[in-house]
């Protein structure tokens, strides 16, 4: 009886775990966006480019490395926003880089960082 419940609790964790990946995609879809950019400014490709239902908003700021949870980027914005990308360019990830950004809020992604809230990078520039 206990095998049959254990083999019952394992298939409906499957059944589950396969639900939540199958509505948007699988996690790995939508977190494999960290690739560098060839320009700056210049769009995200297909593959890397955010939700288009989510509305895109500017943001400028100041990039900071946090040491939390092993180590993030993050970016503070001007007006006091945190703000957790979770695409930011690795030619980007420079701790006090100060960028002008693209972004759009993605509230279907969570981060165990609680850091800010959570972005996805439409475009992104090096502020000259």
């Amino acid at each position: 009886m206990r095998s049959v419940i254990s083999a019952l609790l394992g298939l409906i964790s499957i059944v589950a775990l396969g639900a939540c990946t199958a509505e948007n995609g699988t996690m790995s879809d939508t977190l494999s966006t960290g690739t560098d950019m060839s320009e700056p400014g210049q769009p995200l490709s297909p593959t890397e480019a955010p939700s288009p239902k989510l509305d895109s908003f500017e943001i400028v700021g100041t990039v900071r490395h946090k040491d939390l949870e092993g180590g993030f980027y993050a970016i503070d914005t001007d007006d006091g926003k945190k703000y957790d990308p979770v695409n930011l360019p690795e030619s980007f990830k420079k701790d006090g880089q100060r960028v002008t950004a693209t972004v759009r809020l993605n509230k279907d992604l969570m981060s165990f960082r609680m850091y800010g809230e959570v972005i996805e990078i439409v475009t992104i520039e090096a502020e000259k």
